[in-house]
This record gives C-alpha cells, sequence and structure tokens, in this order.
C-alpha cells in the first residue's frame, strides 16, 4: 500500500511541491502524524532563538520551554530544535537554538 499526499496552496487552487518520506511506509497513522506536525510548525510566525545556560542534562530536544527575558520584561514559549552541552574552560553549558513562537 502507497500513501499518497496532495499538497494545495494559497487557497486551495495551486499545487504545491511533492513531499516524500521513505520513513512513513504504508502507516496512515505516521502520515497524519507527519502531516499535523508540518501544519503545526507552520501555524504560528516563528523565529530561532540562540540561547546559553548553565549546563543542564535534563533539558532534550522537542521540549516545550518558557523564557523568561527581563530585559525586555517578557516572557515567551518556543520548541528547543537544537541542542548542544559543552565545556567552556572548567565549567559546562547548555547551548540551546529554540524555535520561537511569536502568536
Amino acid at each position: 500500500m502507497t500513501i499518497t499526499i496532495e499538497v494545495l496552496r494559497g487557497t486551495g487552487d495551486q499545487s504545491g511541491a511533492e513531499v516524500s518520506d521513505a520513513l512513513l511506509g504504508s502507516s496512515i497513522d505516521a502520515a497524519l502524524a507527519r502531516g499535523r506536525a508540518e501544519l503545526d510548525a507552520r501555524a504560528h510566525a516563528r523565529a530561532r532563538v540562540q540561547l546559553t545556560i548553565d549546563y543542564d542534562p535534563a533539558i532534550l530536544l522537542g521540549m516545550r520551554i518558557a523564557v523568561t527575558d527581563p530585559e525586555m520584561g517578557e516572557t515567551w514559549q518556543g520548541s528547543i530544535i537544537g541542542l548542544a552541552h559543552v565545556w567552556v574552560g572548567v565549567a559546562a553549558e547548555t547551548r540551546l537554538t529554540v524555535d520561537r513562537c511569536s502568536a
């Protein structure tokens, strides 16, 4: 069984680029989950933000986090899309790439 995905752009009258993912195989559930993830990723305007914090081994890729910025007086949310634990001299740091949601 093969899953076919029809992509429509704009108001639904323009064909979009073909979507293919060999890992989906013939799984309807996997295809639906991938479709939902693609739609969710484009639901709001987003910006990538680089953050460096003290080493924290509990942080995982894909986690949704809230960041408080005292200089701007705001708290915003985002998803961790990049993660690196690095040594700087004798101290460890966790460097994050966060997909910040501005909605």
